[in-house]
């Protein structure tokens, strides 16, 4: 049930979730000149910053070079929804629900990660800036990717725990 589409346009179809201060976060994100903006990019290529939002939720503040599809994996999540927002750049996603996979590596609870064995029957999309894309429990996902060509991403991931949303 992944979810694709502008920030500002889902934020008002999720504002009965009460997810203001994720919102919030991508908006300070997004503005230049702001705290979270400047932090996102003063990070070098290849930084991955776990950040605080709330006792619960964090943000996987990060920079990277977009790379071969060969040398990515197919990963999902069973404690948190993941919230991927492009700040800079463009990224080949792609999406499979996990019931169509066999798992690589089983799930590892501190990271809550589950591997998959990569295969050529997902759902490909570019996110670009002021894109999100939601991923639930049962959505693997491929990050990293290039699109055309290898370039610089800047992106943040809220990981919001699968109880808030309920």
């Amino acid at each position: 049930m992944a979810i694709i589409g502008n920030i500002y346009k889902l934020e008002s179809f999720f504002n009965n979730k009460n997810l203001k201060v994720v919102f919030d976060y991508f908006k300070e994100a997004l503005t230049s000149g702001t705290e979270v903006n400047e932090r996102i990019f003063n990070l070098k290529a290849g930084a991955f910053e776990k950040v605080t939002i709330t006792t619960d939720i964090f943000a996987l503040e990060q920079v990277f070079h977009t790379k071969k599809r060969e040398e990515c994996f197919i990963e999902s999540h069973k404690k948190y929804i993941d919230f991927q927002l492009i700040i800079s750049g463009n990224e080949q996603m792609e999406y499979i629900d996990i019931d169509k996979l066999i798992i690589d590596k089983s799930y590892d609870k501190k990271k809550d990660l589950i591997t998959y064995n990569l295969v050529d029957n997902t759902s490909k999309f570019l996110l670009q800036k002021n894109d999100l894309a939601i991923f639930f429990p049962d959505d693997a996902h491929i990050g990293l990717p290039l699109y055309k060509n290898s370039e610089l991403v800047y992106k943040t991931v809220i990981k919001l725990p699968i109880e808030m949303f309920r």
